[in-house]
């Protein structure tokens, strides 16, 4: 349902493999209880948000297999329904898409604030066509009121190097910089619940 509050989309992670032998491996080693659902933090965010902000949580195309090109189209299958002021979350390699896609495109509207939780930016692996050229990246060229980069030192799926690195590209974003979180793999995050609130 369309309302007129202040827009805030979601993108989740995602791993971009290409050996279908790593693939069906890392599905093996996953554990699976269908009577055990972890609560993420986006959850809880939009619990408490909901009330003041019209939240869309994007499901990307093929998270474990995923493809920047299948990304941007389905990314795009949005742009007629944004408006100004928008918030933009992207986690891990959402945050890597997002980096990428408004370094490459302007959108139609106006950013209020762009979120990008632990970005792959530095080359990783399993990240294929989602990085940025770190020594030719000119700026954003979507107009971005203001930019959050979160990360934590004991992040070990992507290190705290590819914020600190984002931060030097872009010397006006704020780098929110934790000691215990990990990959944001909690069941809340209320740093970045206050920030993304102070809108209103």
């Amino acid at each position: 349902m369309e309302t007129n509050k202040p827009q805030v989309i979601f993108i989740h992670g995602g791993d971009a493999i290409r050996d279908p032998e790593k693939l069906y491996q890392l599905l093996k080693s996953r554990s699976f209880n269908p009577y055990e659902q972890k609560k993420k933090w986006r959850d809880g965010l939009i619990e408490h948000i909901e009330g003041d902000f019209e939240c869309h949580t994007l499901s990307m195309p093929n998270a474990f297999w995923a493809d920047y090109e299948a990304w941007k189209i389905w990314f795009e299958k949005m742009l007629p329904y944004m408006r100004d002021g928008i918030i933009l979350v992207g986690h891990s390699l959402g945050g890597g898409f997002l980096l990428r896609y408004l370094g490459e495109h302007t959108l139609p509207v106006r950013v209020a604030q762009l979120h990008l939780l632990a970005p792959v930016v530095l080359d990783l692996e399993d990240c294929d066509g989602f990085l940025i050229d770190v020594d030719t990246w000119s700026g954003f060229k979507t107009a971005i009121d203001a930019v959050h980069v979160w990360h934590s030192t004991d992040d070990t799926l992507v290190p705290i190097t590819h914020s600190e690195k984002l931060v030097e590209l872009c010397p006006t974003a704020i780098l929110h910089r934790f000691t215990n979180y990990g990959h944001f793999l909690m069941e809340s995050f209320p740093e970045l619940e206050a920030v993304i609130t102070k809108t209103t």
